[in-house]
């Protein structure tokens, strides 16, 4: 007889529990041992598993810490950095991650707040004009500012390059 054949009729085959008195099949039966069996290869590659999952688990808990470590290591870098090459952001206390550098018209644009508690002001920085062109826009700037004559829009540009007005 083939072992199919044997499986097959284990199927056919009931008993009776001694403890409850239910009726099962042979072949749902658990058969265990007081003794654990053999360690199989089977065995020691799923040891070898679940020890490279733990040490992937905890490599991740440590990227993360990692991570956020240098992220604020090199913010505090880029302070010292501001410091040295524009000491006039910093004795105005502003966030250097709240600059930004468009150069025209103007050099800088400070979201001031971006980047803890929300924009609470938008400020235009230009170094001062040098030519008459330069004074011109400063002019022109600040004309448009007082007499209201501003928009603000959010443009978001998406991965395909497409320009979206939000």
């Amino acid at each position: 007889m083939n072992w199919v054949a044997a499986f097959q009729e284990m199927k056919r085959i009931y008993g009776f529990c001694p403890c409850c008195g239910e009726l099962f099949r042979l072949s749902e039966a658990t058969l265990f041992t007081a003794d654990p069996p053999p360690t199989t290869e089977f065995d020691k590659i799923e040891g070898r598993r679940r020890r490279l999952e733990r040490a992937i688990e905890k490599f991740d808990e440590q990227e993360d810490k990692i991570r956020a470590a240098a992220v604020q290591k090199g913010q505090q870098e880029a302070k010292k950095r501001l410091k040295k090459i524009a000491p006039f952001f910093i004795a105005r206390r502003i966030d250097p991650q709240d600059v930004k550098v468009i150069f025209n018209p103007v050099n800088y644009v400070i979201f001031r707040g971006l980047n803890s508690s929300g924009v609470r002001a938008v400020e235009l920085v230009d170094s001062p004009a040098e030519t008459k062109a330069h004074e011109r826009v400063h002019q022109s700037i600040a004309a448009a500012l007082r007499a209201g004559n501003v928009e603000w829009a959010t443009l978001r540009i998406e991965d395909g390059g497409q320009v979206v007005r939000e």
